[in-house]
């Protein structure tokens, strides 16, 4: 047996080396492949999210856009006015509260946009969503709840021009931040980090101009709803102070 392995001895040293060579290589093709092909489906993974991530993006930006616009309530003194003390005057009020099937539509609009954009967006983005659909959903239902004409609520909501606006500036900056930062991770919005960032920015909104308005007891809209038979005389009072100071600012 010595003397075969003396003779052999090359033979065997070859035959060794090749067959660890060869499992050495069958190992690291089948790495390779589970490899290539982990990364391949990430990379498709990560392509589909970021399709879906900026067609969400881009769907919520285009719809956002009405919170920007308004629509001018000036009339002539040829025309019929709510309040005649207002003719002639610049007086401003949100696109989206021009009347209740506009605010119906906005706030069902967004509230679809996060339930099917939702899960690819970050944390920030869904809660700026979240608030503002919330608010405008709400201002909807106090809306019905008064019973008023859309005529009313145009002039009610006056004073929530500046505070929206302020809402899409800073949303469509959020939005514009998630598009730019591409993430493989789906979000389901919960636990500790979410619910901690919900009740921050909750904190924010709660001090903004269109969440006091709505629920200021002195507020018009609430006066409407409280004692509508009043609403003229204290109307008149404030209307044209708000209106005098949203015409500065824009102008």
């Amino acid at each position: 047996m010595k003397d075969f392995f003396i003779t052999y001895q090359s033979e065997i040293v070859t035959a060794t080396i090749s067959f660890v060579v060869a499992l050495f290589t069958t190992l690291l093709t089948h790495f390779l492949g589970n490899f290539k092909l982990s990364y391949t489906e990430k990379l498709k993974i990560t392509s589909e999210l970021s399709k879906r991530k900026y067609e969400g993006i881009t769907k919520i930006r285009k719809e956002i856009t009405i919170l920007s616009q308004y629509e001018n309530l000036c009339v002539t003194e040829t025309e019929d006015s709510l309040i005649p003390e207002n003719i002639g005057q610049k007086v401003y009020t949100p696109a989206c509260c021009y009347s209740y099937e506009t605010l119906m539509k906005i706030s069902s609009i967004l509230n679809d946009l996060h339930g099917e954009f939702g899960y690819c967006l970050r944390h920030t983005s869904v809660i700026y969503l979240v608030y503002i659909k919330n608010f405008l959903m709400d201002y909807a239902l106090k809306y019905n709840k008064a019973g008023i004409s859309d005529e009313e609520l145009r002039w009610a909501s006056v004073p929530l021009y500046g505070g929206i606006r302020k809402w899409y500036k800073r949303f469509d900056k959020e939005l514009i931040r998630s598009m730019n930062r591409p993430s493989m991770k789906y979000f389901a919005h919960s636990g500790l980090k979410y619910n901690l960032l919900l009740k921050i920015y909750g904190l924010y909104f709660e001090r903004t101009e269109p969440y006091k308005y709505m629920n200021d007891e002195k507020s018009i809209l609430n006066q409407m709803i409280h004692n509508r038979d009043e609403m003229i005389a204290q109307y008149e009072e404030t209307i044209i102070e708000k209106s005098d100071e949203i015409a500065s600012k824009l102008s």
